[in-house]
């Protein structure tokens, strides 16, 4: 099945990195119009990346993103993790974990699995042969929500991803925001963000009981 993953680059060397992979004979530079619908993400428009290349071995495709427009820094704290596609949600850094130590996983339970956890369906196909590595949850909350308030409603996967991350982290909790509030950049950004939510969730509720 073919997958595109973004590859974040450092906005300063996209242009040498770009014709790198172009000359490099392990990736071919394709017109975004000939990678199948099935591998490209909602938001994969001509606004976000410079170029799309596919791997010349397998059915990966990537586009090339720089740290202006994910608003992350290549140069910061990152996470290897065993793939970039997992059958759970998983949790890497255990600290950000709603309860770790007592916890009950079952089919319906939101909460995540632990990296450390046994029998977590994480890869998936055959063996990637390159590292993966993913910023870490503070930095993606930072770059989701400047991306919420620069493209607003175009920004489907990351509001996508803040609903997800607020499930599974229980970040709706105080004391879960509190683990996460001195680890983000913009305090005042997500405090407004939860209290929106909160707002929303509320109006929610009310319309159910009504």
């Amino acid at each position: 099945m073919p997958q595109e993953r973004k590859t974040l680059l450092r906005t300063s060397q996209a242009g040498s990195i770009y014709q790198a992979l172009a000359q490099s004979g392990e990736w071919l530079e394709v017109d975004r119009s000939s990678v199948p619908e099935l591998a490209i993400l909602p938001e994969s428009g001509e606004h976000d990346s410079i170029g799309w290349f596919k791997r010349c071995d397998d059915q990966w495709y990537t586009s090339l993103c720089t740290e202006d427009t994910y608003h992350i820094a290549v140069d910061t704290e990152k996470i290897q993790v065993p793939h970039p596609i997992n059958f759970n949600s998983v949790l890497v850094e255990s600290e950000f974990h709603p309860n770790p130590k007592d916890r009950i996983l079952h089919a319906r339970s939101s909460l995540p699995y632990l990296i450390t956890d046994k029998d977590v369906g994480f890869v998936w196909g055959e063996p990637i042969t390159f590292p993966v590595f993913i910023p870490t949850i503070p930095e993606y909350l930072d770059s989701c929500l400047n991306r919420i308030r620069e493209w607003g409603c175009a920004c489907y996967i990351a509001q996508m991803d803040m609903v997800n991350l607020a499930r599974c982290l229980v970040l709706d909790s105080p004391l879960q925001q509190e683990k996460i509030l001195t680890k983000v950049k913009d305090t005042d950004q997500f405090a407004e963000y939860f209290t929106r939510r909160q707002r929303w969730l509320e109006r929610g509720t009310k319309r159910i009981m009504e």
